[in-house]
């Protein structure tokens, strides 16, 4: 777990495409997205749904700023703290390099032998990621109180 956590503590750039599901438990919603810039901070550009797709998120120190055709538009808090699924992605990215791992197994996803690894985010959040042989992750999972909040799955990982 040492060597993924120093790939991504140590990392100067990230680039990836990504489909999250957000569950706000009355509604569900899909989110394709491209994502280029460093771990703390950088763009995440709407692939879908069709509706918004080429929307664009600045990620950085003062939060996230959706915009898209000079609107701001609002994704929605999914938990109590303000996690929503644009924040997700720092949110992932910073437990995966500075993270408090509370559990590693070996585990399948998919056809993937992974390792997956469980970080504790604060007392009712937890994020679970399957990470390949390589140490890049394939699916990440919020948890809220022992529900799944927030499902990812990567493609294209490049960290540098």
């Amino acid at each position: 777990m040492s060597e993924i956590q120093q790939t991504f503590s140590g990392a100067a750039s990230l680039s990836f495409a990504a489909d999250i599901r957000a569950d706000y438990g009355d509604r569900v919603m899909d989110f394709g997205i491209d994502f280029t810039g460093k771990p703390e901070a950088g763009v995440l550009t709407v692939t879908s749904p069709e509706l918004i797709a080429g929307a664009q998120v600045k990620l950085g120190d003062g939060g996230a700023a959706l915009s898209y055709s000079g609107a701001e538009v609002y994704t929605g808090e999914i938990l109590p703290d303000g996690l929503s699924p644009v924040d997700a992605v720092p949110v992932m990215v910073s437990a995966w390099g500075e993270g408090l791992v509370t559990e590693t197994v070996k585990e399948r996803w998919g056809d993937t032998e992974c390792l997956a690894a469980l970080f504790r985010i604060d007392d009712d959040v937890d994020l679970r990621t399957w990470f390949d042989g390589a140490g890049l992750p394939l699916h990440a999972e919020f948890t809220f109180d022992g529900y799944t909040v927030i499902a990812t799955d990567f493609y294209d990982m490049k960290v540098e």
